[in-house]
């Protein structure tokens, strides 16, 4: 089995087109079911600027295109027009999809390098396909290595030291496109986990009144209760956004939130009064013709890309760290990966000796009828030590890394019966 890996982001495709396979939170379980029936299963990362469908094949030139197919299901399940989307997915096999999944997961592939949502993101992906049986050991084994690795490399080098985050960075660009926010109207459109951390900032960089609103009531009204917020029905979008300065949206919804004729509506009692959208949301929540809109400007993820070159110019020498203890971590887990392909032909060497040890020992006891229990047990405990001393040499060199065919003449060399795994 080799790891196989299909793709696109926001590097190698249009945003239409991402906006089309991304996959929300709400709709993952039936997504995973998809491709259980369609590729064989595997794990679905879907984020602001990726979405990629992670898993193993004993046949990787056969899974990739069944997963290449089922990106082009994704694009097409809104309507039904197929979109030929093969020359924007990329593709990994092997030692780069390791390479590639403990990048990702340690933020060095995200819009704002070293963003820690990305690791909650990349663990929420694998439960959900771990729920819907559509994980193997062999991917779920690397995804839990690449979210302890991530951990390290938080704590262990400069990435860790600041919350950096797509919300954040667009927060950089609206404060050098407004100036100062302390006496701005911001209004947050969405509570959810990007909601909250982009309200939070926006508190803390000394907002002077945000609006919050969402489709649940319930989280508006305790995001705005915890930062002193004003809760605004959904319903009154527009009349919020006369009010607002800013508006920052970052929803889950699979179309836009905010059409071009709410902004003409809201701008038209505020002509001469500019307005700032940062739109975060992927698939957009904001209508980008909006923009064509006289005095306001929105700020999609495209855009952001240039301020995110500028932060990760800043982060250079913690990436650069973090990248040498990615290639490090790649290396022990592909040792650990040699080792447990051993695991079988080390069981069964086990079961062996033990079995054999047993019989002789049941044997030298049967001949010494007068000997008294202590010694039978002291003899039981020489034979268990002599045995483990026997074997330890055997699996020290087997848990080693060692390839498959020195593994399988460990196996012919005990006579175990061992067949190569798939």
């Amino acid at each position: 089995m080799q790891y196989i890996l299909a793709g696109l982001s926001i590097d190698h495709a249009p945003v239409e087109l991402l906006e089309q396979v991304s996959v929300q939170p709400h709709e993952l379980r039936l997504r995973l079911e998809d491709l259980n029936r369609h590729a064989g299963g595997g794990v679905i990362l879907s984020t602001c600027n990726r979405t990629e469908i992670v898993g193993a094949s004993a046949d990787p030139e056969t899974g990739l295109g069944r997963m290449t197919d089922f990106l082009g299901t994704l694009a097409s399940r809104n309507g039904p027009k197929r979109h030929d989307i093969s020359k924007f997915v990329y593709h990994s096999v092997g030692d780069d999809v390791i390479r590639h999944t403990f990048r990702v997961t340690a933020g060095l592939d995200s819009l704002a390098i070293g963003e820690a949502q990305v690791a909650g993101q990349v663990s929420r992906a694998l439960q959900a396909a771990g729920e819907s049986g559509a994980v193997e050991p062999l991917v779920s084994r690397m995804f839990h290595a690449a979210l302890r690795n991530s951990r390290v490399i938080r704590k262990e080098t400069g990435l860790g030291k600041d919350s950096l985050s797509v919300s954040s960075i667009g927060l950089h660009l609206v404060q050098r496109e407004a100036g100062k926010l302390s006496d701005k109207t911001v209004l947050v459109v969405g509570a959810g986990e990007t909601g909250r951390l982009t309200a939070r900032t926006l508190k803390h960089v000394g907002v002077k009144r945000i609006l919050v609103t969402s489709r649940s009531v319930d989280r508006a009204r305790l995001l705005c209760t915890e930062l002193d917020g004003e809760p605004i029905p959904f319903s009154e979008i527009t009349h919020a956004i006369k009010q607002a300065d800013v508006v920052v949206a970052c929803t889950a919804s699979m179309t836009p939130v905010i059409t071009q004729a709410q902004v003409a509506e809201a701008m038209s009692e505020r002509p001469d009064r500019r307005l700032i959208v940062l739109d975060v949301g992927m698939p957009r929540d904001v209508d980008p013709t909006a923009n064509d809109l006289k005095n306001v400007d929105v700020f999609s993820l495209e855009r952001l890309q240039a301020i995110s070159n500028e932060h990760r110019s800043n982060r250079l020498g913690a990436a650069a760290e973090a990248d040498l203890m990615v290639e490090r971590a790649v290396e022990r887990f592909k040792e650990q990966l040699a080792g447990a392909h051993a695991e079988p032909v080390i069981r069964t060497l086990g079961s062996r000796a033990e079995s054999m040890r047993l019989i002789e020992l049941d044997r030298a006891i049967t001949q010494m009828p007068d000997l008294p229990e202590e010694y039978a047990r002291k003899v039981d405990a020489m034979s268990k030590a002599l045995v483990k001393r026997i074997l330890a040499d055997p699996i020290t060199f087997l848990r080693s890394g060692v390839s498959e065919s020195a593994i399988q003449d460990v196996a012919h060399l005990f006579d175990l019966g061992y067949d190569k795994p798939e």
